[in-house]
């Protein structure tokens, strides 16, 4: 099995500032398998820096070359085939590069098992746009096919950022990215908001597994949703367990796949919550393979648009094939080419 390893720098459409940092473009990092005929892709896309828990692209890449795909080539010589792309997150540790290690590997492994085969087609119409209050105010524009729109908001927000919702068409969510605001910052934020439009939530108030804030808000009658805080199925328990939030954000990225995300969508639908899968401005590879999961089982707005647009088979086709063609960057080639 040859196993090619790329990489693609994409610059943002816009400058998105969060509480914490700021997103001007994003290191996509491509794996591609290729085995007596299999040919797999997948991608994932990584924080610049390590940062609320998630792993730096750095040292993701420094796992995959160093640990994780030769590991995964170990496996794969030993047993003369490769294993079941499930099989995949119980091969590496449950520490945030490990995780995001396994859903490259995992997601390959699909892509040439079971999406190529069956000719996957999604049918989604809307999804998530990400925005900003923060710095420049920054609102996208809202087409047909925003349902939602993903504020980043802080502590330190002007009020007046907010007179930049006049006009907007679709709820927000107010996204602090673990900035930790106090309770009173968030109150007035919502009613700030709520002038000109619908707040459907507000997420990620406090650090990761802190859910102080969100015990105070409780009675306030805003709906609460975690992000950072989600990274295992243990996490949905405690959610559960504790009535921290009603929403929760899944990335498959973060939580080691494909197989352990839907495991936890599952999970999260049977206790009442309500899931959406949460991306990491991937290219239109990844986020092709996030509207698969919506569509598996009927979530609502998730983050499957590329400018403004769900994405579709084509514009995943167009990505997966230039990966193949050597068009990202090869930082990486392992194993032997295919016979």
């Amino acid at each position: 099995m040859k196993a090619q390893l790329s990489v693609f720098q994409r610059k943002l459409p816009q400058s998105i500032t969060t509480g914490v940092e700021t997103h001007d473009e994003r290191t996509s990092i491509a794996l591609a398998l290729l085995d007596d005929g299999f040919t797999g892709v997948a991608e994932i896309a990584p924080q610049a820096l390590p940062i609320n828990g998630d792993a730096g692209v750095s040292e993701v890449l420094d796992h995959l070359e160093r640990i994780a795909i030769p590991r995964f080539l170990s496996v794969r010589a030993r047993n003369a085939q490769h294993p079941y792309w499930a099989q995949i997150p119980a091969l590496f540790g449950n520490d945030a590069v490990s995780r995001a290690s396994a859903a490259l590997i995992e997601g390959a492994l699909y892509d040439g098992e079971i999406r190529q085969s069956s000719g996957v087609e999604i049918s989604l119409t809307t999804g998530i746009a990400t925005g900003s209050l923060l710095g420049t105010p920054y609102v996208p524009l809202i087409s047909e096919a925003v349902s939602l729109l993903r504020l980043k908001v802080g502590p330190f927000l002007d009020p007046s950022a907010f007179d930049a919702l006049r006009g907007v068409t679709c709820p927000v969510m107010l996204d602090y990215n673990a900035s930790c605001p106090t309770v009173q910052q968030v109150l007035e934020h919502v009613a700030l908001a709520s002038v000109h439009v619908a707040v459907g939530f507000v997420e990620q108030i406090g650090h990761v597994g802190d859910y102080t804030a969100h015990y105070e808000l409780r009675n306030a009658g805003i709906p609460l949703s975690l992000d950072e805080s989600i990274r295992s199925m243990q996490d949905i328990k405690n959610v559960l367990r504790y009535e921290a939030a009603s929403v929760v954000c899944i990335k498959p990225a973060r939580v080691g796949g494909l197989s352990v995300a839907r495991t936890m969508v599952e999970q999260a639908l049977e206790g009442g919550l309500t899931p959406y899968i949460g991306g990491f401005f991937e290219t239109a590879l990844g986020r092709f393979a996030n509207a698969e999961l919506v569509a598996r089982f009927n979530l609502g707005a998730s983050d499957i648009l590329i400018d403004g647009e769900v994405v579709n088979t084509t514009s995943f086709e167009k990505v997966r094939s230039a990966v193949l063609a050597s068009e990202w960057s090869v930082v990486g080639v392992f194993g032997s080419s295919p016979a």
